[in-house]
């Protein structure tokens, strides 16, 4: 299963759903680090160069999305994580939404997404279109199962 990195960033203290989401991801099998809340863009990517996470993810309800994860992506950037998927969860607007994607950002996930939605939306973004094909041919080959691909 991968490795999942969750973070607030910003003065956002709203993290119900972020607790809920973290529960569920460990359920699946992910092994999953929550950062907690009042996270700076440089703790974020900081924290991604020691845990190593197959994805990051960032939830929202109210700090400014596109701004933050904007940030979060260019210190990601600053330090060779540039291939490392962001995620975003939270309130986003179809206007943020638009904007976000342009950013780079792989998977959203609005409120009310069921827990199989979010978990098969982090296997996409993972492996692309080709979940249940062999590591060295899928869309995203660095995902989960590539170190261990490279050692057979």
């Amino acid at each position: 299963m991968a490795k999942i990195l969750i973070a607030k960033v910003g003065t956002d203290a709203h993290d119900m759903g972020v607790t809920v989401v973290t529960r569920w991801l460990g359920e699946a099998g992910h092994e999953v680090r929550y950062m907690g809340l009042y996270n700076s863009p440089a703790r974020v990517a900081e924290q991604a160069l020691s845990f190593k996470p197959d994805v990051i993810g960032l939830s929202f309800l109210g700090a400014e999305p596109v701004y933050m994860s904007g940030r979060v992506l260019r210190e990601m950037e600053q330090r060779g994580l540039d291939t490392t998927p962001l995620i975003v969860g939270g309130v986003i607007t179809p206007e943020m939404a638009e904007e976000l994607k342009a950013l780079g950002v792989k998977a959203i996930f609005t409120p009310g997404t069921s827990r199989d939605a979010i978990v098969d939306g982090i296997a996409r973004v993972l492996t692309g279109d080709r979940r249940n094909a062999p590591p060295d041919q899928r869309i995203n080959p660095s995902g989960p199962d590539a170190e261990r691909a490279e050692t057979r």
